[in-house]
């Protein structure tokens, strides 16, 4: 409890250095409170208190809010940006980053985060060209869930031997998977856009592959690391169900799945509709080998500031209140389907109490961030579809591969004058 009094201290120490570099300069004050107009995605319930406590720290400025939903907040984002009525501060999902600070939509706020670059992590999701556009707030990555019960029916010690390696997963799935009788070794998601390529491209930044170069210019796509874990996601078919992820939650919380991979999100669900239920939480599995790294996909909500804000300062502020650990972790707490962005959270007394989800907070350390690319979510689509082709034998793991690298260079060439 020490520790996460001294964290809020130091978040509260930090205010007023945040509140020097945001704060209105010069000239007279204003009649009245500066008020905000902020858009983001979650409950009323579950960022309004959060919002109450800042009005109540800062009295000179109230805050608007707007929730929007995932199926058309996008459009109506870009609609209030064309219109120029956008709000002072904005959730954009990671994904969608690259696109708008490409555009041109967003404030370089580059000098006055200097002050908190130290305390969240994963400003690279919140850059374009080497410049600053949002603040992180809350991260997203995927882990590896298993049934405890069923390992030990199959013989394994699922205490000593998790499923984190490839090898570990392949055994534990052949082991428990049972089709006859109604158990499947492993989880293999398909049939829904923006899921497949967050489950096997960890298997290829495991294994050293990746979709781009590191200086985002060319596609690396069609490589030997990705082949051999294209190669090994395949081979997973003979012990798996294959389905959408929401129909794979549901047949695990049933005890029919040995092995999934999913998101904090079940820990939401999982005490209401699986009590009884005894499962086990791991990185998501790495080749055998010293050299390799259990790796995730990463995301996350990165609040923004649209460059024609007359309430930067204010906005701001409220970023940075926002993006507190203190303040995060309540969400994240209500929500249980992310993790706060700033630093050192796994060692808060709730995470501490509760391993699973400290087990999420851990991935993000290695987890994988998509690269601001304002193409990205189109070469997203190229992996999962050729990918997908191959997991219903339409193609060799080969020609998927060479498929979906000809499309990705493809996206690149195409934004060259």
């Amino acid at each position: 409890m020490i520790g996460k009094i001294m964290r809020t201290m130091s978040w509260l120490l930090l205010l007023p250095a945040v509140t020097g570099v945001f704060g209105c300069s010069g000239g007279s004050t204003p009649a009245g409170p500066i008020t905000v107009h902020f858009w983001q995605f979650w409950e009323a319930d579950v960022v309004g208190p959060i919002l109450t406590r800042f009005e109540a720290e800062n009295p000179g400025i109230k805050v608007q809010m707007k929730q929007l939903t995932w199926q058309n907040g996008r459009e109506e984002i870009l609609a209030a940006v064309a219109a120029n009525t956008a709000p002072d501060l904005c959730e954009l999902g990671s994904t969608w980053f690259g696109r708008f600070a490409a555009d041109g939509a967003l404030a370089d706020i580059s000098a006055e985060t200097d002050s908190l670059r130290a305390r969240l992590r994963q400003w690279e999701a919140a850059m374009h060209n080497g410049r600053v556009y949002g603040v992180p707030w809350v991260l997203g990555t995927r882990a590896v869930f298993y049934n405890k019960r069923l390992f030990r029916e199959a013989g394994l010690n699922p205490d000593l031997s998790p499923p984190d390696t490839w090898p570990r997963l392949m055994e534990a799935a052949s082991k428990i998977h049972k089709p006859d009788a109604g158990t499947y070794g492993f989880g293999r998601n398909s049939g829904e856009r923006y899921v497949l390529f967050k489950k096997f491209m960890p298997l290829a930044w495991s294994n050293g592959g990746d979709v781009l170069s590191a200086d985002g210019l060319q596609s690396v796509f069609n490589s030997t690391e990705n082949l051999e874990a294209l190669k090994f996601w395949l081979s997973l078919k003979s012990v798996s169900l294959t389905e959408r992820q929401d129909q794979i939650d549901q047949a695990f919380k049933q005890e029919r799945i040995g092995i999934i991979q999913s998101g904090a999100w079940l820990f939401k669900t999982l005490p209401t509709d699986a009590p009884k239920l005894e499962y086990g939480v791991c990185r998501m599995p790495r080749p055998d080998g010293n050299n390799r790294v259990n790796r995730s996909f990463g995301g996350g909500e990165i609040l923004v500031i649209f460059k024609n804000s007359p309430r930067r300062e204010a906005a701001l502020k409220l970023a940075a209140f926002l993006a507190r650990g203190d303040n995060a972790l309540a969400l994240c707490r209500v929500a249980k389907s992310v993790q706060p962005a700033a630093v050192g959270m796994e060692n808060d007394d709730y995470y501490q109490a509760n391993p699973g989800e400290r087990t999420f907070v851990e991935q993000l350390t290695t987890a994988v961030f998509p690269p601001n690319d304002p193409s990205w979510q189109e070469m997203e689509n190229a992996v999962e579809n050729w990918v997908e082709k191959a997991m219903f034998e339409k193609v060799t793991a080969e020609k998927a591969l060479e498929e979906a690298d000809q499309e990705i260079v493809a996206l690149l060439h195409a934004r060259i004058p």
